[in-house]
């Protein structure tokens, strides 16, 4: 009797499914944001809302079976001069089981000026937060491919996970380059 308790621990944990994590939290909005854009003082938010017909092109342009969010926040970002200093993206993307969630700064001509992951939640591939993976994205654009074995190195282990960062990226882009080339922002912060 007295091994009862331990017995339905052992079974507990056995039972349990494979693969859980604990969300592990790296950075919160404010500290992404002065991650991606550490000059940034000002910031101003945009709401993208997009229609079926929107959302379907975008979908069919990134070769995307998922459905995409209709929503996308978008932080305009500028120095304490005032002057623009990009956009800045928190998205997430499922990864094996869980959304990986992440910030993607993009420069005014449209190309990756950094990422950073916010949260991970899988119980693998966590080393796609570290500085040295996520410094290939820098430069990226629209044109890229932004694939494994193309144009960014995958990280053994961490497949699955590589895969969600790229098609989240592109996705930032897309929407970014395609709402802004033709509408770009207009700085309503003007410094003393």
């Amino acid at each position: 009797m007295r091994y009862a308790g331990l017995l339905l621990l052992v079974c507990g944990w056995m039972l349990a499914p494979a693969g859980r994590a604990q969300d592990q939290v790296f950075l919160t909005p404010e500290e992404a944001l002065a991650e991606v854009f550490p000059k940034g003082r000002y910031v101003q938010y945009d709401t993208l809302r997009f229609t079926p017909e929107e959302l379907e092109e975008a979908r069919r342009a990134l070769r995307r079976t998922e459905p995409l969010d209709s929503v996308l926040v978008v932080r305009c970002v500028y120095d304490a001069e005032g002057r623009f200093l990009g956009y800045a993206v928190i998205t997430e993307e499922l990864g094996k089981h869980r959304p990986i969630t992440f910030i993607v700064g993009v420069r005014p001509d449209f190309s990756v000026e950094k990422v950073a992951v916010m949260v991970y939640r899988e119980s693998h591939g966590g080393q796609v937060r570290l500085p040295r993976f996520l410094y290939q994205y820098r430069g990226k654009t629209l044109r890229d491919p932004i694939q494994t074995h193309r144009d960014i190195v995958n990280v053994s282990g961490a497949t699955i996970s590589v895969n969600s960062l790229n098609r989240g990226i592109k996705k930032v882009l897309y929407f970014v380059t395609t709402q802004y080339r033709k509408h770009p922002p207009q700085l309503t912060y003007h410094p003393n």
